[in-house]
């Protein structure tokens, strides 16, 4: 897999992205970031990012998977403290909380999946690492 066949498979598909001279960022719905690295012809780099102004993280840039780490520590921070006060509050601020966090997440790591998978499969003979 090269740089060039990847263009041909955005460009079929119709995602946008960015070429820099070894790499490609596809711009995913919701702020999302996916980035190709193809410095090393043996191993292609994949890593996403959730830039800012996203449902996740708010201003943050992370990966998915620290965005929900994140938000699940906060969420138990935040309720607990409000739970202090009153109980009822923070019990339901807490299951508010997960199920966004869980809504969001489900849907930026399934895009992510999917699109991977898709990429993947594009060409078969290349060596992948996927980072967070």
């Amino acid at each position: 897999m090269n740089i060039e066949n990847t263009e041909d498979f955005l460009n079929k598909f119709d995602y946008k992205y960015k070429r820099e001279t070894n790499s490609l960022t596809i711009i995913m719905d919701n702020s999302h970031r996916v980035f190709i690295d193809f410095h090393n012809n043996d191993k292609i780099i994949i890593t996403d990012q959730l830039v800012t102004w996203n449902f996740i993280t708010g201003m943050l840039k992370m990966s998915i998977r620290k965005a929900i780490l994140l938000n699940v520590v906060c969420n138990i921070v935040f309720s607990t403290i409000i739970g202090i006060y009153d109980l009822k509050f923070g019990i339901a601020l807490f299951f508010t909380l997960g199920l966004w966090t869980l809504y969001w997440s489900i849907s930026h790591i399934s895009k992510y999946e999917k699109f991977r998978y898709m990429l993947t499969n594009w060409s078969k003979r290349a060596v992948y690492s996927i980072e967070s």
